[in-house]
């Protein structure tokens, strides 16, 4: 069959070409920029038969707790108590990876003894019991109260408590600010940290209205390096609860390193316990931000506190261009009215294309282009004048560049000048690839260095925020020019033709072509897209893909001890009615990873009918730009089934152009190759 591969490509290739303009029917579709009515996120029990079915849910007994699941620390963080499934109904215990199973302890309160499996236990005394079985059957005194069902993790542990409210108050109203203590530690019980939390609050923007299993941001009083990401004082902790997989940020994390893209936020997988409850699988994640660990630029904002005597966030706000700061009007800016600013002025800015309707309450400091692209200052995030005038005034500079016929804006710098053309690409690529929702709605960020320490252009990146990406909600886009892409569709673009925000919802006449969309007009810009393509990205495509364990089912496995918990906890797959958009879930854990696998071979193979035209040179197989040796003794391997052998364009070998690759190819390349033409 791998023989013939080139006959049948050659029909898929020249069909998916041809759907690449087509407008195909879209599925039912969600808009991303109005406020949707809260979901619960997963089917509940709820009729009354159902209802009647739950014989295990009230039991006589109101508390079961086992502590002593982290041996190799002191404190007394390490608890979890039992919890009730109603998919079940049964009663589940989650145990990180650090518990031994024989020698925890068990407190619990009930109206008469405890039993497992017919053993008593003695309530605040450590038992070897738990390590006997998966499942016992608990009863109190002689009341059947169902099954116990045990599971354990293989991965890092987060046990956190709160000082007032607790961790539901802060699920119920998002605008809370907790304080607390944490200990976390790596799958071994070694330390990673152990101390006060200086703030815990709520994440995100619409994903904390439709996920049960929220996401937080947490702030420690001084920088730690934890799990190896390196020193910092802020994190993320995000549930992936949208994306069943909980892979989709991580392999998007793992894609921006292969293409080396200048910052890449890291993250790990941790089991997260608040309060005495089990949360789940979470990510703990380093958070977009101008920091040496991070985003390594120049600290503006830091460089300005030092020459004002009061925290910048008490100074007044003000506006320019519009009657309030929580307006979104073009050629608006916010700032705030801070009375000194340091002699250099020129970075570093960390900016972020945001919503037109995220913009007013988000944006602290920002400004609106003339074409009214809004973008948030996450850095200074609490900007002079001058700052925000500075930074505006660059980047209207280089949209104007951008959306002239020429390249060039009315001073005669072509946009190149401004910005490094490759950052954006690839910025672009990520979010292309992955047929990203939010694309260059939000969270797209650019950063610009102090000219004195940087090279004076606005670099795109870090890539941020992949939840809802690669086939994980149904979105439509469409510009000015009546291009539409949608999130669905494989084989087509989609972030090339997103407006810019605003357009149409607003009310306001922004221009309805996005900066990626402009440029896809100027010349040569999509052949540069395309061979950034296949050298940054197609190599680390292929492997996450193909072969007989692609990376992206290894990273699954790896993760699948974890997971499966999470999932007694949440019900986060068994198919679409699990979902709360109804989209990407498997029949279990693996087969959620195995439909996002499918979906980014599907867009693989989508964007390369695309651009492989653009780039292909006659016997350049391994799409490095030169035709030499390489390619033939790649083509020869290939012939040869060598494992792991990879033809990134297997057209430019079919030198014989008979929609095969076989021997006569081989030969005509080393004849080609030797003849120098």
């Amino acid at each position: 069959m791998r023989r013939t591969m080139g006959i049948l490509l050659t029909g898929l290739m020249a069909a998916a070409v041809g759907a690449l303009h087509a407008h195909a029917e879209a599925p039912h579709t969600y808009e991303r920029t109005e406020d949707l009515p809260a979901q619960t996120g997963a089917v509940t029990v709820g009729d009354e038969a159902e209802e009647e079915a739950l014989q295990y849910r009230d039991i006589p007994m109101t508390a079961f707790t086992v502590s002593g699941l982290s041996p190799s620390a002191d404190t007394d963080l390490d608890y979890t108590d039992v919890w009730y499934s109603e998919w079940d109904d049964c009663r589940y215990l989650f145990l990180p990876a650090t518990a031994d199973r024989t020698a925890l302890t068990i407190t619990y309160d009930a109206d008469d003894t405890l039993y497992l499996d017919g053993q008593a236990i003695v309530s605040g005394e450590p038992t070897d019991l738990l390590a006997e079985a998966d499942i016992f059957y608990l009863a109190v005194g002689e009341t059947d109260c169902g099954a116990l069902r045990i599971m354990q993790s293989d991965h890092g542990v987060i046990y956190l408590t709160t000082s007032h409210g607790g961790t539901d108050a802060l699920d119920a109203n998002r605008f809370l600010v907790e304080t607390g203590a944490a200990l976390m530690l790596d799958a071994d019980g070694g330390i990673v940290y152990d101390g006060e939390l200086e703030k815990f609050t709520a994440r995100g923007n619409s994903s904390w209205d439709y996920s049960q299993k929220k996401s937080y941001n947490i702030k420690l009083p001084q920088k730690e390096d934890l799990y190896g990401l390196g020193k910092a004082k802020k994190w993320a902790l995000v549930a992936n609860y949208l994306d069943h997989s909980m892979l989709r940020n991580k392999l998007t994390e793992e894609m921006c390193k292969a293409a080396g893209m200048a910052y890449v936020m890291d993250s790990t997988f941790v089991d997260f316990y608040a309060d005495g409850s089990y949360r789940g699988t979470y990510q703990l994640s380093e958070r977009v931000q101008i920091q040496k660990e991070r985003v390594n630029i120049r600290d503006l904002e830091e460089k300005t506190e030092d020459k004002n005597a009061d925290d910048l966030d008490t100074y007044p706000q003000a506006v320019v261009g519009a009657d309030s700061p929580l307006d979104y009007v073009e050629d608006s800016y916010k700032y705030y009215e801070i009375p000194n600013d340091p002699a250099d002025i020129t970075g570093g800015y960390l900016l972020q294309f945001q919503q037109w309707n995220r913009y007013p309450g988000k944006a602290s400091s920002g400004f609106v282009t003339s074409r009214g692209q809004a973008i948030e200052l996450d850095g200074p995030e609490y900007a002079s004048k001058a700052q925000v005038e500075y930074i505006r005034s660059f980047v209207q500079d280089a949209e104007d560049a951008i959306y002239s016929e020429t390249g060039c804006n009315a001073k005669g710098k072509h946009y190149s000048d401004y910005i490094d053309v490759d950052s954006l690409i690839l910025s672009y690529l990520v979010q292309e690839i992955s047929l990203n929702v939010d694309g260059t709605f939000t969270s797209f960020y650019l950063w610009k260095d102090s000219d004195k320490k940087g090279d004076g252009k606005l670099h795109f990146g870090p890539a941020w925020d992949f939840d809802l990406a690669y086939g994980n909600f149904a979105a439509s886009r469409s510009n000015s020019d009546g291009q539409i892409g949608h999130s669905m569709v494989a084989t087509r673009l989609f972030i090339a033709y997103f407006p810019i925000s605003g357009y149409l919802e607003s009310g306001r006449p922004t221009v309805g072509v996005s900066w990626i969309g402009q440029l896809y007009k100027q010349e040569g810009f999509e052949a540069r897209v395309a061979a950034l393509y296949y050298e940054r990205f197609e190599p680390f495509l292929y492997t996450l893909t193909q072969g007989e364990t692609p990376y992206l089912t290894q990273m699954a496995a790896a993760l699948r001890p974890s997971a499966e918990m999470s999932n007694a906890r949440w019900h986060t797959y068994g198919g679409a009615k699990y979902t709360v958009f109804g989209g990407s879930s498997g029949a279990d854990y693996m087969g959620s990873a195995e439909l996002v696998r499918q979906f980014i071979e599907r867009r693989k193979n989508g964007l390369e009918a695309l651009w492989h035209p653009l780039v292909m040179r006659p016997g350049d197989v391994d799409a490095n730009g030169v035709f030499d040796i390489a390619d033939v003794i790649v083509l020869q391997k290939w012939l040869h089934a060598v494992p792991d052998t990879h033809l990134a364009i297997w057209q430019a070998a079919d030198l014989d152009e008979d929609g095969r690759l076989d021997a006569f190819d081989l030969s005509r390349m080393k004849r080609t190759l030797t003849a120098g033409e």
